[in-house]
């Protein structure tokens, strides 16, 4: 499966105009009108005009669930207020609902896989392997093969003493399996990134999570016997939707007065529910394989028994959640004190629980096991 998934992930459906007029108003499907002005010259190659908010606007939600917003705290900071959303917010949630409403216009925030990495894909896919051509496309692309040799020069890979000097050793020492999963890793690593430094921060997150989603998913999964390969791809582009987001934010920066902080419990709840959303419509425009949008599809809405999931998405839902819950505990968001309360909130099965302390290094009996 994952030898078919790199070169079929990012192959274009029909690109539709953006020149559309969003529906400014349905910012979530509780949020009233809210009172704007016309927006700014955009540039439409990129973005959809959508009129700009001008108040804050204030709404309840049925519950605040902490788990619901955990994560947001860790991304963007613990929040501040609870039902009132600033400018900025109404923003952000109008696109979110404006690229679910259309999901074709989010391509305008992701490139093309490039060419040579469709290569490298194309070349470690072919059972007659040429390993002299695979050199020949890596030395194209310095930063690709810089990194390789960083990751083969690291302790997972490296034996003994001497240094790994060439790409051929590389090869060698990490294998056709792991190379495909660097290449992967790097392309989505190249998504969260941008160039000012207060966005570089949350992508930084964002790319970490979704490396320790895969490598949570690919342990959890081999211990289930199920297939560690795939629940390491799908766990590292499970959180595409948290990506387009991120775009809306740094669109959203630099339109709106960036003093505007994203500190409202209410918006991050939206996000929450809305995020994962936004992955599988992506993926579906991506033309992903459908075991992956299938797993990633489960993951929408209230989950009450993760027995009645698909295997690999129990496993998805549960290395999310422990990524999330051990991130924000490391990050300081979550004191020893109110971990044990809040697992208490989890769905986690005994396994996964016994796999989340061990990685937070604490003691088997500080929590309560699942039945």
């Amino acid at each position: 499966m994952f030898e078919k998934l790199i070169s079929r992930l990012f192959r274009r459906n029909r690109v539709v105009s953006a020149n559309g007029q969003a529906d400014s108003t349905h910012l979530s499907d509780n949020i009233k009108p809210v009172e704007a002005t016309p927006s700014q010259p955009a540039n439409t190659a990129e973005t959809i005009d959508i009129p700009l908010p001008t108040r804050t606007v204030t709404m309840s939600v049925a519950s605040l669930n902490r788990l619901d917003f955990l994560f947001y705290d860790y991304l963007l900071g613990p929040s501040q207020t609870s039902t009132t959303l600033n400018p900025i917010e109404q923003y952000i949630l109008t696109r979110v609902n404006q690229a679910l409403k259309s999901p074709e216009s989010v391509l305008t925030h992701f490139p093309v896989l490039p060419q040579s990495v469709v290569a490298l894909t194309n070349l470690l896919n072919d059972p007659d392997f040429d390993l002299k051509a695979f050199i020949k496309v890596v030395e194209k692309e310095p930063s690709i093969a810089t990194e390789l040799m960083k990751k083969a020069n690291s302790p997972a890979y490296k034996r003994g003493d001497k240094d790994i000097t060439n790409l051929q050793q590389a090869f060698m020492f990490m294998g056709a399996k792991d190379i495909k999963e660097f290449v992967l890793n790097r392309f989505i690593k190249n998504l969260c990134q941008q160039k000012p430094i207060y966005f570089k921060t949350f992508g930084e997150k964002i790319w970490l999570h979704s490396q320790d989603v895969a490598s949570i998913a690919k342990s959890l999964g081999a211990q289930r016997k199920q297939n560690g390969e795939a629940a390491y791809t799908i766990g590292l582009m499970h959180d595409l939707g948290k990506v387009v987001i991120f775009q809306f934010m740094v669109e959203a920066f630099k339109k709106i007065d960036p003093d505007f902080k994203q500190d409202s419990l209410v918006f991050k709840k939206f996000l929450s529910e809305k995020s994962m959303r936004l992955s599988v419509e992506l993926m579906k425009i991506w033309n992903m394989p459908k075991l992956i949008i299938d797993v990633v599809q489960e993951q929408v809405g209230d989950i009450t028994e993760l027995d009645n999931l698909e295997p690999l998405s129990a496993t998805l839902f549960e290395a999310n959640l422990i990524s999330e819950i051990s991130l924000s505990y490391l990050g300081g968001h979550i004191q020893p004190e109110e971990l044990v309360p809040l697992l208490a909130q989890t769905k986690l099965r005994t396994d996964a629980r016994k796999f989340l302390l061990h990685k937070l290094d604490l003691e088997q009996d500080t929590a309560p096991l699942a039945v």
